[in-house]
């Protein structure tokens, strides 16, 4: 497929979706969805998700592009899929991210080691993403940014040389407030000095995404915004640099705000954390039914307590802080916490759905749920509560009338 063509061909017309592959029915409601509306999916995972460590999902890359070739198979689904790196870069993965004892060097060796993988794995679209750098106070100048972008991409594209392998797309750029581009001018000078940096060859021609800071943003409380005139402006800038807006964290966006998307010009929007947490909302109403169950056999003290030990294990293990008001600290944050169990457990249970405590309790309530009722299949249940949920944005997105 060829990615930038496919862009151009329906500018204005529809933006495409990237979907995490955080669990198993996330990817299968994906290529369900596929298979019934003919959309093309874009799975984006990040280091901390899919790397050769594994990351939280235990997935490698290549066991990912296999995982997506065994689901394809089993829904018979033979239309398109695009697999892209998320937010690969220095200072990104569980080896050093936040580490600000590891050398730059070392930090853009490891870099180089997950984009080397991710190509010969078959990934279509590069996201390179050097604006972190823990060892730095404040933050990188955009020089530094796009030379480390620069010199990432140009890396990539001797390996690929090298190795003779398929050419890549590439994303740059970043939504956080440390990339210092969460500005109109800022965001342009980024893509010009990135220009520069590369040079006129080909590599500069494959750059597909640029990401721009347009409000939304990641909340416990599971709410975003949305700035539609700056949207526009970074799409002006974007279309004059033959290049897409990408738009992270666009969770929990309404309808009418999502349908602003392909109109506006946006090329592509990520979605994780709202599809991860329909999984979750799918798992309490399979634990409402084994409580039912359970009442109606006078077994109430085989209950699974999934739901109350995600939310116990979550606050204790998941990166909630990040996510909550940067106002609070100290007691007041231990105050929150235990305010919004609910919340962080939605918001941020994905981080632990592999902990083996919470893995044992979900284990116990599908059992008991397969023991005592004739509705068995729970993981079918799962992967309708997802892919609704995904349905959402092919329509909002205007995906469904045949990518």
């Amino acid at each position: 497929m060829e990615i930038k063509n496919y862009l151009h061909k329906r500018r204005g017309k529809s933006t495409l979706l990237g979907i995490c592959p955080m669990t198993e029915e996330i990817v299968k409601a994906a290529i369900a969805e596929a298979k019934d509306t003919s959309f093309t999916p874009m799975f984006i995972a990040t280091p901390r998700q899919v790397d050769a460590d594994r990351g939280y999902t235990g997935w490698s890359q290549e066991d990912l592009v296999e995982f997506i070739d065994e689901v394809s198979n089993q829904y018979r689904y033979e239309g398109d899929w695009i697999l892209a790196r998320d937010h690969g870069g220095p200072y990104q993965s569980f080896r050093d991210r936040g580490k600000d004892e590891v050398p730059t060097s070392r930090a853009m060796e490891y870099a180089r080691e997950l984009f080397y993988r991710d190509v010969r794995a078959g990934f279509d679209v590069i996201h390179v993403d050097a604006t972190e750098d823990p060892g730095v106070d404040g933050r990188l100048s955009l020089s530094e940014i796009a030379s480390r972008t620069a010199e990432l991409i140009l890396s990539i594209e001797d390996y690929i040389e090298k190795k003779n392998l398929q050419a890549v797309n590439y994303e740059v750029g970043t939504e956080e407030i440390v990339g210092g581009m969460t500005d109109s001018e800022n965001f342009e000078k980024f893509v010009k000095l990135l220009g520069r940096k590369i040079g006129s060859d080909s590599p500069i021609d494959r750059i597909l995404f640029v990401v721009g800071q347009v409000g939304t943003t990641m909340r416990i409380d599971m709410t975003n915004d949305f700035d539609r005139s700056k949207a526009k402006e970074l799409v002006k800038i974007t279309s004059s640099h033959d290049t897409f807006l990408k738009v992270h964290y666009t969770d929990w966006l309404g309808d009418s705000v999502l349908s602003d998307f392909p109109e506006i010009g946006i090329g592509a929007a990520n979605v994780g954390p709202e599809f991860a947490a329909s999984l979750l909302e799918g798992l309490v109403k399979v634990e409402r039914e084994e409580t039912r169950l359970l009442e109606e056999n006078g077994s109430e003290e085989e209950r699974s307590n999934f739901f109350e030990t995600l939310k116990t294990v979550a606050v204790e293990k998941a990166p909630w802080k990040k996510f909550a008001p940067s106002d609070i600290e100290g007691q007041d944050l231990e105050d929150f916490a235990e305010n919004n169990r609910e919340n962080i457990a939605f918001c941020v249970g994905r981080y632990v759905l592999t902990d083996p405590e919470v893995k044992g309790a979900r284990g116990k309530l599908y059992e008991n749920v397969r023991k005592y009722s004739r509705n068995r299949d729970i993981e079918e249940r799962l992967i309708e509560e997802v892919k609704d949920s995904i349905h959402r944005y092919v329509t909002a997105f205007n995906l469904d009338s045949g990518s």
